[in-house]
């Protein structure tokens, strides 16, 4: 019996060491996929502390926000009209926050008047550099010298919020719809009942209970994954999303607390559009912010499902 004792105890010892030492691999494999500042484009250079997240390179070294793609269009008429444009993907906007040397986060800034008027964005890249995965988004709010001069600061974190790192997956590794959790339902479209499936975007799956709760836009006070979408097509997972009420953002609302991505491993995310879903003149409606994990020019080209990917 007292060597049954021993050998339990020296397992229970040696899966606590296995489980350190995975943190620690885990943790340094995340350090490791960081870029440097020094991978930057030569145009790139520092433009100051943002949002008291840290100091941030853009290009030119200028302060620059994000042009609209206008207010004609809303909701599901959205993928439609960027179809017929040729602006695609691009970088403007585009800032880099920089830590010790490291690139942790990407993303843009947005006007806030753009918003309370209802204009839309799509084509946000996330690839100008091979990027390594974004753990979290965060959405704050930057108060400018006149109303009219705030802007909202959209960023990707690539550096985990604890100290271990969720398992993630590679460029092109798009997850299999099959390991969503079995509460996550088809939701969205429901002018197409057969597929609902959404031209241009694709299927949205979500647990409408935690949707019911929230009103279907992600409270500035939620912590977890909930109110997370989670878009598919061919039977992977193509996007991840959250909505957020636009009167919060017209009311200056942030949300600084880490909006988690990592439910389920996902790729590094290609692109972002932010599309309003309301009427003109609304500002009661929804923004849905919808990451792909491919290109913009792949699914805006779907009219129906692909039979693969």
């Amino acid at each position: 019996m007292g060597t049954l004792n021993l050998i339990n105890w020296a397992l229970s010892k040696l899966s606590i060491v296995l489980v350190i030492g995975l943190a620690i691999l885990s943790s340094q494999a995340s350090s490791d996929e960081l870029l440097q500042a020094s991978d930057l484009p030569a145009v790139y250079s520092s433009i100051g502390e943002l949002a008291g997240r840290g100091t941030f390179y853009a290009a030119g070294g200028r302060l620059s926000f994000r042009i609209d793609d206008g207010n004609h269009y809303h909701g599901y008429a959205g993928p439609g009209v960027w179809a017929q444009e040729a602006k695609g993907v691009r970088t403007q906007g585009l800032v880099y926050g920089i830590k010790d040397g490291d690139i942790v986060s990407a993303g843009y800034l947005i006007r806030q008047v753009d918003l309370v008027s209802s204009k839309s964005f799509h084509g946000l890249t996330l690839r100008e550099l091979d990027l390594p995965v974004a753990y979290s988004m965060t959405v704050d709010l930057i108060v400018g010298e006149t109303e009219d001069s705030n802007q909202y600061l959209w960023l990707w974190h690539f550096t985990p919020t604890n100290d271990v790192a969720p398992l993630m997956l590679s460029v092109g590794q798009l997850p299999l719809a099959a390991r969503l959790p079995s509460e996550y339902e088809v939701f969205a479209c429901d002018h197409l009942p057969e597929t609902r499936f959404c031209p241009g975007m694709g299927r949205h799956f979500t647990n409408l209970s935690e949707q019911v709760v929230s009103g279907y836009s992600r409270q500035p006070t939620t912590t977890g994954d909930d109110g997370v979408i989670y878009g598919e097509a061919a039977g992977k997972l193509i996007f991840i999303e959250y909505v957020l009420g636009q009167q919060d953002l017209v009311n200056g609302v942030s949300w600084s607390g880490a909006i988690p991505l990592g439910g389920i491993p996902i790729p590094p995310i290609d692109n972002v559009h932010i599309l309003h879903f309301g009427t003109d003149g609304t500002t009661r409606g929804t923004y849905t912010v919808h990451m792909y994990f491919i290109s913009e020019e792949i699914y805006l080209a779907w009219e129906a499902e692909p039979s693969t990917l």
